[in-house]
């Protein structure tokens, strides 16, 4: 199967895969929280895309494009199968009463833990922290990428940060409120 019609479009779309592929696979980690299952889905939705490059090239932002591709397949897999990963009990309630000056690795393991907790997010939770604070795309172009109205976008973002805030102690972020 020829999946381009003519040189100019191939080297075209391999100039865009080149340059937009760290981007892509800093997004996919953000949304799956693990290093294979990103490069697994920069790949799925990169087959997709190129299948359809003419169509692609056309349109008039290729990043949302890609974006919105990656967002689907990413949902659509998990529709698929049912999510095995659970966060336990003790890696919720660890002890988080490390000192202000905290070494470089224990930063580490600590945004490595919060990053658990946003794992334990619903997908379109997921999708929106990873979209606006990864990203850092504007609400309009978070709806457009999820296919649902921005109110749905503030929506999920305000639960999710509700969250996670309840689960994250005030040394690492904003005091919950009551």
């Amino acid at each position: 199967m020829r999946l381009f019609g003519r040189a100019a479009q191939q080297s075209e779309a391999e100039a865009y895969v080149a340059a937009a592929m760290p981007r892509l696979v800093g997004l996919a980690y953000a949304m799956t929280g693990q290093k294979a299952d990103a490069e697994d889905l920069v790949q799925d939705t990169l087959a997709l895309v190129l299948t359809k490059w003419a169509r692609v090239s056309e349109a008039e932002n290729i990043d949302a494009y890609v974006r919105r591709t990656m967002v689907n397949t990413l949902l659509s897999r998990k529709r698929k199968k049912a999510a095995s990963e659970v966060i336990s009990h003790e890696a919720v309630t660890a002890d988080w009463s490390a000192p202000a000056s905290a070494s470089a690795e224990h930063r580490i393991a600590e945004r490595e833990h919060v990053l658990g907790l946003v794992r334990g997010l619903p997908e379109r939770q997921r999708a929106v922290i990873a979209l606006r604070y990864y990203e850092d795309l504007p609400d309009r172009e978070i709806a457009q990428a999820l296919g649902c109205s921005e109110q749905a976008v503030r929506s999920a973002a305000h639960t999710a940060l509700h969250k996670l805030r309840a689960l994250v102690p005030s040394e690492l972020g904003e005091e919950v409120q009551p």
